[in-house]
């Protein structure tokens, strides 16, 4: 019974991880294009997009602490 509980958090850990691994990228990307547009309305889109993609990456830390503190 345990084992399947392990086996469980296991592939949630894995997966929530990933996540954050994508989304630390696609914070990379964005800032990157943030830094290398001079056009206003490209700058607009990039800061929103690096906004949202913020809020991601903070819910998704959320739910690994709740993993390992739960």
């Amino acid at each position: 019974m345990k084992q399947k509980f392990f086996s469980k958090l296991s592939q949630e850990e894995l997966f929530l991880k990933q996540q954050v691994d994508d989304v630390q990228r696609d914070l990379n990307i964005a800032l990157h294009k943030f830094e290398n547009t001079t056009e206003p309305d490209l700058l607009d889109y990039y800061s929103y997009i690096y906004k949202a993609h913020m809020i991601k990456h903070g819910y998704l830390l959320n739910k690994l602490k709740q993993l390992y503190y739960n």
